[in-house]
C-alpha cells in the first residue's frame, strides 16, 4: 500500500512527543533558574545590609559617626571610615580600618545602595593587541521609587591598564592594579569593600568606606547538596507521569476528535453544524471554534455577494461620473462643428468644453491614483521632513483658495520642528483631499482649523471644521471607496474616493487616520492623523 508522505505520524504520537519535549524544556528552565538563584544567593550572602544603612543615613549626614550602628550594617567584624572631598579621613571606627584612599580608588569601590558589581573580560583586538573590558552593573531607583532600573557602563583598557574607552566617568587616564581590585571586589579574600556617598549638614560631600567580612555559609552548601540529590529523584517521577499521561491520552483523545469529524461532515453535507460534545474545555472550544468558523464562512459568502453588488454599483457610479462630462463635451463640440452656435457664444461653449475636459481629466486622475494605491507593489518614497514646516508651506499655498471659498482658517502649528518620514507628494494629497472635502460640502463662513501637536513619540495632526458635519449613516464607512451622502450624485458631490485615498496613503506611511466621534468644542467634523515621530536633528 502506498503511504502518504505528508503524514508524519498519528496525532497521539505527536502529542506525546510534544509533551516530552515540553516537560524537558521546563526541566531545563527550572535547572537554569535554580542555578541563577543559587548564584544570586551566594553573591547576596557577601553583601552588607542596605536597609539598615538607609534607616540610619541621617546619622552620617549629621556627622554622628560614633553613633552610627555599623556593626548592624556590616556584621560583627565590619569597620568603616569617612573621608571628605579631599580624600582625607575625618573618622574611622577602629585602627584596623584603612585610612589611605585615592580619588580613583574611591571611585572604583562599588556604591552599596546601588547594588553595583563589576566584571572584567580579557580579549584581543583586530590588531592582535591584548585589551581588557571592564563592565559595571547596578540598580538605581525608578522615578516612582517603587522599582529599580538596571544600569550598565564600561571601560576598555590596554594591557598596561591605560583607559581607551570610558563610559563610567572614571576620573583618571589609567587604572591601577589596586583600583581594579577594588572595582572587582578582589582586594582581599576575607574582606570586601563598599562605599556610600552622602552630603553632610555642612553642604559638603563625604564618602563612607565600609569594610566587611565575607561570609561562607556551610548551611547554604548543605541546601545546595540536598537540592542536587532531589533532582535525581525527579527522573523516576517524571517517567511515571509520562506513562500515566499516555494511557489517559489514548482514551480521551479519540472521543472529541470523532465528534469534531462528525461536525465537519455535517458542514460538508450542507447541514448547519453543531457541537454536542461534552468533555475537556479545550476540545469543546475546538468544536465551538469550528462551528463559529463555519458561520463566519457563511457570513463571508454573504459579504462576497454584497461586494459583487457593490462592485456593480461602483462601475455604474464610475460610468455616470465619466458619462456626464463626456456627454456635455460631445454635445457642445457637435453643435460647434454643425455651425449651430452663434459666433458671440462660441467662446462660452469652448470654455465649457475646456472646463468639462479638465474635470474629466481630474476624475480619471483620481481613479488612477486610487488604483495605483491598491497595487500590492506600491510603496511611498519616504524622506525625513519637518512636518510643521511642510504643513505651513502647504497652507500658505492653499490660503487663497480657502479665502475665496469664504472659509476662515485657524492654524495651530508649533514653532519647534517635528520630524517624520513622509512622501511629500503623497502626503500633500492627504491634506488636499480632507480640506477639499470640507470646502466642497460646507457653506461660506465655515471655520477650518488645522493643528499639529507632539504627544509622546507620535505626531497628532488634527483637521476640523464647524460646518454641516458628516451624516451618521456614513460616518462609520467614510473611508471606504465611493462613499457619498444621500444626495444624488453630481459634480459637487465628488467621486467618494478622496478620503479612501487619504487613508491608504496614511496607512502606507505606517500612520493612522480616523474620524473623531467627539470633536473638540465648537467643531462638527474632526479628522485625526497619527504619525510616528522621528529623531529631531541637532542644530548646527
Amino acid at each position: 500500500m502506498k503511504t502518504d508522505k505528508r503524514k508524519t505520524g498519528s496525532f497521539l504520537a505527536l502529542l506525546i512527543q510534544n509533551y516530552v519535549g515540553f516537560t524537558l524544556t521546563i526541566l531545563c528552565i527550572l535547572a537554569l533558574i535554580s542555578a541563577v538563584i543559587n548564584k544570586g544567593f551566594e553573591r547576596r550572602l557577601d553583601l552588607p545590609s542596605t536597609s539598615v544603612l538607609e534607616e540610619n543615613e541621617g546619622l552620617l549626614e549629621a556627622g554622628s559617626y560614633d553613633k552610627f550602628p555599623y556593626k548592624k550594617v556590616l556584621g560583627k567584624r565590619g569597620d568603616f571610615a569617612v573621608l571628605d572631598e579631599d580624600c582625607k579621613v575625618v573618622y574611622k571606627s577602629s585602627d584596623e580600618m584603612e585610612t589611605s584612599f585615592t580619588a580613583a580608588e574611591l571611585y572604583c569601590i562599588p556604591e552599596m545602595t546601588l547594588w553595583e558589581f563589576t566584571e572584567t573580560t580579557t580579549f584581543t583586538n583586530q590588531e592582535g593587541k591584548k585589551q581588557i573590558l571592564v563592565k559595571r552593573y547596578g540598580q538605581i531607583p525608578s522615578q516612582d521609587g517603587e522599582m529599580y532600573e538596571e544600569t550598565e557602563s564600561f571601560m576598555i583598557l590596554d594591557e598596561n591598564y591605560k583607559v581607551l574607552t570610558n563610559t563610567m566617568d572614571f576620573p583618571a587616564k589609567r587604572l591601577g592594579e589596586r583600583e581594579l581590585q577594588y572595582m572587582t571586589d578582589s582586594v582581599s579574600k576575607k574582606y570586601g569593600y563598599q562605599k556610600h556617598v552622602f552630603t553632610g549638614e555642612d553642604g559638603r560631600k563625604y564618602t563612607a568606606v565600609f569594610k566587611y567580612k565575607k561570609i561562607d555559609d556551610p548551611s547554604y552548601r548543605q541546601i545546595v547538596s540536598a537540592l542536587e540529590r532531589l533532582w535525581l529523584l525527579t527522573i523516576p517521577l517524571y517517567i511515571i507521569v509520562v506513562a500515566v499521561f499516555v494511557l489517559k491520552l489514548n482514551r480521551k483523545v479519540k472521543v472529541p476528535l470523532t465528534s469534531l469529524s462528525r461536525t465537519i461532515t455535517q458542514y460538508q453535507q450542507g447541514e448547519k453544524p453543531s457541537n454536542e460534545y461534552r468533555g475537556p474545555n479545550e476540545f469543546v472550544e475546538i468544536g465551538d471554534d469550528f462551528v463559529r468558523l463555519a458561520n463566519r464562512l457563511n457570513e463571508s459568502e454573504e459579504r462576497r455577494l454584497k461586494a459583487d453588488r457593490d462592485k456593480q454599483k461602483m462601475l455604474a457610479d464610475i460610468s455616470h461620473d465619466l458619462k456626464t462630462p463626456i456627454t456635455v463635451i460631445q454635445g457642445y463640440a457637435r453643435a460647434i462643428c454643425d455651425g449651430m452656435i452663434p459666433e458671440e457664444r462660441r467662446e462660452q461653449y469652448l470654455r465649457t468644453i475646456y472646463l468639462k475636459s479638465s474635470a474629466l481629466n481630474e476624475l480619471i486622475n483620481t481613479f488612477y491614483e486610487y488604483s495605483k494605491l491598491e497595487h500590492p507593489d506600491f510603496s511611498p518614497t519616504l524622506k525625513r521632513e519637518n512636518i510643521c514646516e511642510f504643513a505651513r508651506e502647504y497652507l500658505a499655498a492653499k490660503y487663497n483658495e480657502i479665502a475665496l471659498a469664504g472659509f476662515d482658517l485657524e492654524v495651530d502649528i508649533p514653532e519647534e520642528p517635528l520630524f517624520c518620514d513622509i512622501d511629500a507628494q503623497q502626503f500633500r494629497r492627504v491634506f488636499e483631499n480632507i480640506i477639499a472635502n470640507a470646502l466642497r460640502h460646507n457653506q461660506e463662513g465655515t471655520i477650518l482649523r488645522f493643528k499639529i501637536a507632539a504627544e509622546g513619540n507620535s505626531i497628532k495632526i488634527t483637521i476640523s471644521d464647524n460646518g454641516k458635519g458628516i451624516p451618521p449613516e456614513i460616518a462609520d464607512v467614510i473611508f471606504e471607496p465611493f462613499t457619498v451622502g444621500d444626495e444624488s450624485r453630481n459634480s459637487k458631490q465628488g467621486t467618494g474616493l478622496g478620503l479612501a485615498i487619504a487613508k491608504k496613503i496614511v496607512k502606507s506611511h505606517k500612520g493612522y487616520i480616523s474620524l473623531s466621534k467627539k470633536p473638540e468644542k465648537g467643531m462638527s467634523t474632526e479628522f485625526i492623523i497619527w504619525m510616528k515621530m522621528g529623531e529631531t536633528l541637532s542644530e548646527t
